[in-house]
């Protein structure tokens, strides 16, 4: 009887200790996030994916408790691919844009932002502008004509992205043939465009602002469907008769197979953060008003941007 006691006894503790262990591994999964999150910005320090991702991690430190250490890779496309390859545990997830859509339709890597597990749009820009030099043109209609009779027009751009894809939408558009040179950068095409060595570049308005203030630059107008509320006095290109809008998505992304609890909470803590009034103050300096996506609606906008873009993969391609 007593053996049978003790044999009792030692099954009713097994038992507790396992539902102990059940419970605190319960606890953990639930404590997410517990750790540092590094974030890959897929882009060089200081530009605008830089800039978004830091104001945006400064907001969700406070939302998740934990640091966000911002990891900067100088190749998008070395970004994309590390993040990829990472564990899917919640501890390292992509800051990027929808150009990795493009770099993978025409052919320049494999694995693009819809191979990973998208969690958020954030943050869609759409002050997105041409740009050309005061010192050559007075205004598109002179670049127009200018393009049209066959003067040499040199566009930079990096190929297969987004720079390359507006600069290629417009030259269509009007009905030109630029000459493409390569470039990485907005702060190398400010440098070329300054020194007169190129006609036309992609930027966000933000990045050339200053430049057009003062009179070096003259943007050639919004690549978006209406006016940004915070430039009222910049036209769109629409409304000047050249029908060409591209609005440009910045997204959060983990590796594939995330676990959707941590998905969901990482998008609950941006959610937050984008609606405090001082990131909102942030994000308002490069006239933008930052706006949350919840995971299902960010895959939607981007499959939508990727077939949309499906359509220029010879242009891109160079074919």
């Amino acid at each position: 009887m007593k053996k049978n006691m003790r044999n009792i006894t030692a099954l009713l503790l097994t038992v507790s200790l396992a539902g102990a262990a059940l419970s605190g591994c319960e606890a953990k999964e639930e404590a997410y996030p517990d750790g540092n999150i590094n974030v890959i910005v897929s882009a060089s320090a200081g530009g605008d994916t830089d800039t978004y991702a830091r104001i945006l991690s400064t907001y969700l430190e406070d939302e998740l408790g934990v640091t966000l250490s911002i990891v900067n890779k100088g190749s998008a496309i070395e970004g994309t691919r590390e993040v990829y390859n990472a564990e899917p545990d919640g501890y390292t997830v992509e800051f990027f844009h929808a150009s990795s859509l493009l770099t993978k339709i025409v052919g320049t890597t494999d694995i693009g932002g819809l191979d990973q597990t998208i969690c958020t749009i954030p943050v869609v820009d759409t002050t997105q502008t041409l740009v050309i030099p005061a010192a050559k043109y007075q205004d598109i209609d002179d670049f127009v004509q200018r393009a049209l009779s066959g003067e040499e027009i040199i566009a930079s751009v990096n190929q297969g992205s987004y720079a390359h894809l507006a600069c290629a939408l417009f030259e269509g558009e009007i009905g030109a043939n630029f000459k493409y040179v390569d470039s990485q950068n907005a702060a190398e095409r400010i440098t070329d465009m300054l020194a007169g060595r190129i006609d036309i570049f992609f930027a966000p308005y933000g990045t050339i602002q200053q430049y057009v203030e003062s009179g070096d630059f003259i943007s050639l107008g919004i690549m978006s469907d209406e006016r940004n509320e915070f430039l009222p006095d910049v036209p769109t290109l629409k409304e000047q008769g050249y029908d060409i809008t591209m609005d440009k998505y910045f997204y959060f992304a983990f590796p594939p197979k995330t676990d959707p609890q941590i998905v969901n909470t990482f998008a609950a803590a941006v959610e937050k953060a984008v609606a405090n009034p001082e990131c909102k103050e942030k994000f308002a300096t490069y006239s933008i008003v930052p706006e949350y996506n919840s995971p299902e609606k960010s895959v939607e906008i981007l499959k939508a941007a990727e077939s949309s873009y499906g359509q220029y993969k010879d242009v891109l391609s160079g074919q």
